[in-house]
Formats: C-alpha cells, structure tokens, sequence
C-alpha cells in the first residue's frame, strides 16, 4: 500500500497525515492480524502510526474487508474494540490488543505482561480503553491537537544525527574562542597563570579528585595548547559523524580540564551547560564507528528524558530566580529599561532596543517570563506541545542572541532545543523526493548493557539535579554531602542569568604612561571604551578578558563603597601584566603598550547609552562620568585598587 500524495509510498515522511489510507494486508496470513475499524478516523489514524514504524510480519485488515476470515467473532465485537488475532488462532481485543500492538511494532513490551498478569493494572487500562472506545470523536480531536497531522510516529534517529553534529559545532567554536586566549588569560605569562594556581591547591592537599583536569598532568603552555586543538579536531570529527561516542567523551574531557584550570575565566554559566549537555550527550550518541551506519541501535529515550529535563531546568530556572530575587526591576517589568546598556558586552542593536517606548520594553519583558516559565511546561508533552515549545524557547533565543554577546551561550541553547523535534519534522526540512532515503523507523533496541548503563546515569544525574533543582525552587541549599564530591565535575548545574539586574555600568578604565603625565588609554577589544565606538558584534567569539572586566567594574564599585577589598576582581594582576609587558596579555588587547609601561592607573566611569538626540549631536553611543581614579602606579609597586 502506498500514498498516492507523497514520493515516499507512504513511509511517514510526506509529513501530509494520510490518515485516510487504511493499511490493508490481504488475507489470509500467517502473520498475526492486526483488525480495526475502518470507518473510524481516529482508529486509521493510529493504525497508520504503528504501520509505520513497523509492518514487515505483520497482517493489517479493516474489519469491514476482514471479518469474513474469523467467523467465531461477531462483527459487533470487531466494531467496538481493536483485535489482534495470532496464527493460531488466539485472539485479543481492546486494552491487551492494544498493548500486543505495541509489542508486535517493536516499542515496548512491559505493558502486555503488566496487563496478563497485574490485575489492577488490567482493571484500570481496559476500564480508559473503553471510555476512549466510546469517545473516538473527541479523541480524534485530542489527538489531532497532541499530535498533529503528520502520520509518522515520534522517533529520534535523524534527531540524534542534527543534534550531535551541531553539538560537534558548538565545542568547535568553544575550542577555538579559548585557544587564541588561553596563553593570556592562564598561561605561564598570562594574567593568573594555571600553573602558579594548582601549586598553591596542591599545597593545601587538592588534587585531581577534587579539581578534574588535565592540567595536573603538565600545566605549561604545550599542555593548553594540546587541550584546545585536541578538542577542537575531535568536535569537527563529532561533526563528521566520525566515532561520535568517542569524540564526545573527548571533547568532554578537553573542555572540563579547560574550564578547571581556567579560574574565574571560564566559571560562567555556558562553560557549565556546555559541560552537562556534553556530559548526557556522550550517552545518547550511538555505539558505532559512524553516527548514521546502519547498525546504530535505537536513540536511548531515557537519556533523551535527560536532555529535556535539562533544557526545562535550565529555561524555567532562567526566569524562576528573577522573580525569586524579588528584585523590583524584574517585578515591575522594568528591567529591559537598564538590561540594553548595562549588559556585560552590548551590541549596536542594543542601542536602538533601548530607545524603544516604555510600553514596548514592558511587553517584551511580560513575553520573556511567559517563554522561559512556561515553555518548559510543553517540553514532556506530545509533538504539538513540544514544537509549540521549540517555537517559543527559540524565537526567545534569537532575540537574546540579536542584542548581546553571549558567545556560544545562545548557539547552544538553540542545539539543545534541537531535542524537541523528532524525525518526522527534520524529514519536512528536505525535498520530497528525498525523504524516502531519510527514513528511520524504529532499529533495534540498544543492548541489555547499554540499557543498564544508560539505567544507571539516569539514576546518577537525577540524584544530582532534582535536589539542585528543589534547592532553586525552595530559596534554600539542600545539604548534600554526595552533590559536593562531584560537584567540579560539572555533571549537574544550577543556572538562572540576571537574577538581579544591574541598574547602572561602572566601567574600568586603564591608561598608561613613561613619565606619569601623558596618559594614552587601553582599550579592549569589545569592552566599551572610546565613546564613539559603536557596539559591536563578536559572536561567536567569547572574548572572556572583556567579560570578566565587567564583573570587576561591579566588584571594585562595591569596595570604593564599602571600603573593604574583597579580592574578587582581576584588576591587580591586569594591571601588573600590564606593566611588565607580557606579550600574551597585551595580545588581547585592541589598543595596548608594545612592552612594559613605568606608569599604569585605573579609573573607575559610568557608562550610559545615550539617546537619539545626543547621538545626533556628538555622534556617541555612550555618555560618561568618571566616578573615581587612582594614583598613579610605577612599575615596581604593587599594582592593587
């Protein structure tokens, strides 16, 4: 039987429903006979499903062309509940029928032997099979609406291929951000040198278990340089489809050492997503030497659970906390008033948002809290649910990726909601005519190992997430002596960005001198500084000495105020690298010394956009105060706010 609408003779991949097909088989056979009611549109509708993950070995019959062939079942039996009658003769109807199918397709087999041999659970499954038998026309409706019109059933094979490769991409571009900026950033000539770091741990008896890296085995610049390029060629085979299980756990092990030896540089919240989507992902990714060879098994779909449950985590929580912090900017809807110019990296579009009505910035942040608190409530539901879902969180996504830098932090969030569509909605992404060699179905399931493997980092990461989770939701930390042992290992995160938002920008200003009275500024790359320069983009550069500049403006206000260092900012060891002249530091710089200064002073300016009308005045982008400035510091004094 075919479809007479599609090129794919009627594979699922035609994505137009053909729910008014009726699969027939002629009979007799000596397959077991699946028998349904062929006038029921609802009854088509999901024998066309099941027909099309599986229907080698298999009978398929109206009863209204079939009956004829089983003369000891009445006619109304065959018209009020689903049949599934085997060769010999033995024959099931409604709730057992059911499950048999499911059986017979290759899905699952534990609700059959529930149903033979639990009573309560035979009970309650005929007792909702029976209600939906009288009730087909409403749940026709119900199922068009969980479900769609596509006729193909939900399987994750082509899904797996997008989602790994893409995967693939992102740590590529993870990889080769942190490359160019290793060697400055932790180097043994950059701003906190790695090496200096774990001595001082190793001297307080931290090692290996407590701090997972590589970088215990060799903490010199051969070694960063190793790291980057190994995970880089191992994200691009991930992207080839190459031993795609091997080059996860790769790229996994690569970009851990990197973020552990990266200190402050590399705490941010992507670097820990990042990380756990690598981390479940090595689990999902097939057993093969290819990621499309024929004999991959079926995608695990408990560690698919694994992934949603991670992208509801991390999209719930991102707009839980804000209203958890109580902060009266987020509260009013007023916080995208102060979010375009006071974000760590603005762009020049962020500029032009700012300038946007009152009302405008309101509604924008009303829709952002309905996405990211109740998208996630769509992400376990049926196919409609979940693309309204992946319709939502990306179209959220793109917003944020279109007026900041955020580095791979968005890319990432869009892969991972990747997940949410199944292969029946990739397969209408490409020519008709092309989706019949695209087809999947349902391959074997993976091996009793596999299985159990896969059992057990479910067991693993739940009993890491959910009490990280319940902590989130209650305000409170959960004590755990378990989740603190394996806490640098990144396998579990809490994530919520901007819980607070930051109402004004302190920015760091840093110049230079030979003779302590002729200053020429330093200027970063994407850091705000000339106020003439335009916001601009890096994406999907993460320039991290630019970020963390930002933190430290926050930090070093806070103690001018308070009167009280904290030893959280980076300002003391910039300026010191600044002074001596290291090459690697200075290479991260857009306007730098060619060498070491004598003189080196820091001040502290608050940064605004301006608005159409300065703009049109001086041509600014930002206006500027100066807020405080330091003596300045000679070369051989201790370079410290």
């Amino acid at each position: 039987m075919g479809c007479g609408s599609c090129q794919d003779g009627g594979g699922g991949g035609c994505g137009s429903g053909c729910d008014s097909l009726v699969p027939e088989t002629p009979l007799p056979s000596n397959n077991p006979v699946v028998v349904f009611d062929g006038d029921c549109r609802f009854c088509r509708r999901w024998m066309r499903r099941y027909w099309n993950i599986r229907h080698l070995d298999i009978a398929w019959s109206s009863y209204q062309s079939g009956s004829s062939q089983f003369p000891g079942i009445p006619e109304e039996r065959f018209r009020e509940a689903l049949h599934v009658i085997e060769p010999d003769g033995t024959a099931r109807r409604g709730a057992a029928a059911f499950f048999r199918l499911q059986q017979l397709v290759g899905l699952r087999s534990w609700p059959l032997w529930l149903h033979e041999h639990v009573a309560p659970f035979r009970l309650l499954t005929d007792a909702l099979y029976r209600f939906t038998a009288r009730n087909r026309g409403p749940a026709e409706v119900a199922s068009r609406l969980a479900h769609g019109q596509v006729a193909a059933p939900s399987t994750f094979h082509l899904t797996r291929r997008v989602f790994l490769r893409c995967l693939g991409l992102i740590y590529l571009i993870a990889f080769l951000s942190a490359g160019w900026q290793l060697e400055g950033l932790v180097g043994s000539d950059g701003i906190r040198p790695v090496a200096e770091r774990l001595d001082a741990l190793e001297s307080t008896r931290i090692g290996f278990g407590q701090l997972p890296t590589l970088l215990w085995f060799g903490a010199g610049d051969a070694m960063l340089q190793t790291l980057w390029i190994a995970g880089a060629v191992a994200a691009t085979l991930l992207m080839a489809g190459l031993l795609p299980m091997a080059m996860l756990a790769l790229c996994w092990i690569a970009y851990l050492s990197i973020t552990n030896g990266g200190d402050v540089f590399f705490q941010y919240q992507w670097d820990a997503l990042l990380l756990e989507v690598g981390f479940v992902s090595i689990f999902w990714a097939p057993f093969a030497w290819r990621l499309n060879a024929s004999e991959a098994r079926r995608p695990s779909a408990a560690i698919r659970l694994m992934l949603l449950w991670l992208l509801a985590r991390f999209m719930f929580f991102s707009g839980y906390v804000k209203l958890q912090s109580g902060d009266p900017t987020w509260l009013n809807l007023t916080a995208l008033d102060y979010h375009y110019w006071t974000q760590p990296l603005p762009t020049w579009t962020a500029w032009y948002m700012h300038q946007a009505a009152a009302w405008f910035q309101k509604a924008c942040c009303f829709v952002m809290f309905a996405i990211e608190l109740g998208a996630p409530l769509l992400i376990f539901g049926p196919r409609v649910f979940r693309s309204i879902a992946f319709i939502l969180l990306a179209l959220l996504q793109i917003a944020i990726l279109a007026t900041g830098n955020y580095g791979f932090f968005n890319l990432l969030s869009l892969v991972l909601c990747m997940v949410l569509l199944d292969d029946a909605q990739w397969m209408m992404l490409w020519p008709r005519q092309s989706r019949w060699n695209l087809r999947t179905g349902l391959a074997r399931i993976e091996a009793p190992t596999r299985r159990t493997v896969n059992a057990i980092v479910v067991v693993f990461l739940l009993s890491l997430s959910l009490p990280a989770a319940w902590s989130q939701l209650s305000g409170e930390p959960v004590a755990s002596t378990w989740r603190g042992s394996v806490a640098s290992w990144r396998f579990a995160n809490q994530y919520g960005l901007f819980r607070s938002m930051t109402t004004t920008r302190p920015e760091i200003r840093i110049e230079t001198s030979e003779d302590g009275t002729n200053w020429k500024p330093i200027v970063f790359d994407d850091k705000p500084g000339p106020l003439d320069r335009p916001p601009a983009y890096c994406l999907p550069d993460m320039p991290r000495l630019d970020w963390q500049m930002w933190f430290d403006g926050l930090y070093v206000k806070a103690e001018i105020q308070r009167g009280v260092r904290t030893g959280r900012t980076i300002l003391p060891d910039l300026m010191e690298a600044i002074l001596e002249g290291r090459r690697p530091v200075l290479d991260l710089l857009e306007v730098a010394p060619s060498g070491p200064s004598r003189f080196v002073r820091w001040r502290l300016d608050r940064y605004r956009f301006t608005d159409t009308a300065q703009r049109a005045e001086n041509g600014a982008w930002w206006s500027s105060r100066t807020m405080y400035e330091s003596p300045p510091i000679p070369r051989d004094t201790p370079s410290s706010p």
